[in-house]
């Protein structure tokens, strides 16, 4: 696996503060384009390096977001297998994990669940396991007993009433672990564009 990766100041930060945390869960906010991908695998590479018994299981809103992170994957040495089926509920020996949809995982937690004692989640844009409540259900199901669970998203919350799974609620509003917003990463350059809005003159009938 690969051991050196070049990292952006608040993913070092959100790194240190993951490793320093004591429960299990952890939830990770930062803006869209910040590089939420490359702290999740860096974090992945360290716990693996740590548990080589563990198994990263990745699980990502759509299909093709999951051979994203499989590729995204490749480049740190972690391979991923994007086609796992539950059928048969086996693990690929050859690989260092899976990647699956929140679909997937409700359509068979139990799949997930025998083998959760082992894993490192990385739940991607976690508030769509709120989509349905059977899918919240499930991804809980499928993953309450695993040693380390990392969520990422930029955009924590949902418009309607369906508690989003593994996260700590404030008044009624997700607590992130770490938060990196877009006037940080605008602060830092180089790691978001700024928003323009260009004005054009002439005339209009």
């Amino acid at each position: 696996m690969a051991r050196s990766v070049r990292l952006r100041r608040w993913q070092k930060q959100a790194l240190d503060q993951l490793a320093a945390h004591p429960g299990p869960d952890f939830l990770a906010v930062a803006t869209p384009g910040a590089g939420k991908t490359t702290f999740a695998l860096t974090a992945a590479l360290q716990h693996l390096a740590a548990n080589p018994s563990h198994r990263l299981v990745v699980v990502a809103p759509t299909s093709h977001l999951k051979l994203q992170w499989a590729r995204a994957a490749a480049v740190f040495g972690v391979h991923l297998e994007p086609n796992w089926s539950s059928v048969s509920g086996r693990l690929p020996a050859d690989m260092h994990g899976i990647v699956v949809t929140y679909q997937q995982v409700a359509a068979n937690p139990g799949a997930l669940r025998q083998h959760a004692d082992r894993f490192l989640v990385v739940l991607d844009e976690l508030h769509h396991a709120g989509d349905e409540r059977a899918w919240g259900s499930a991804v809980r199901l499928a993953f309450e007993r695993a040693p380390r669970r990392l969520a990422i998203s930029g955009t924590p919350f949902r418009s309607d009433t369906h508690a989003i799974p593994f996260v700590e609620y404030h008044l009624d509003e997700a607590r992130p672990n770490y938060e990196y917003g877009y006037e940080q990463a605008l602060a830092d350059r180089r790691v978001v564009r700024p928003v323009w809005f260009p004005r054009i003159n002439g005339f209009m009938e």
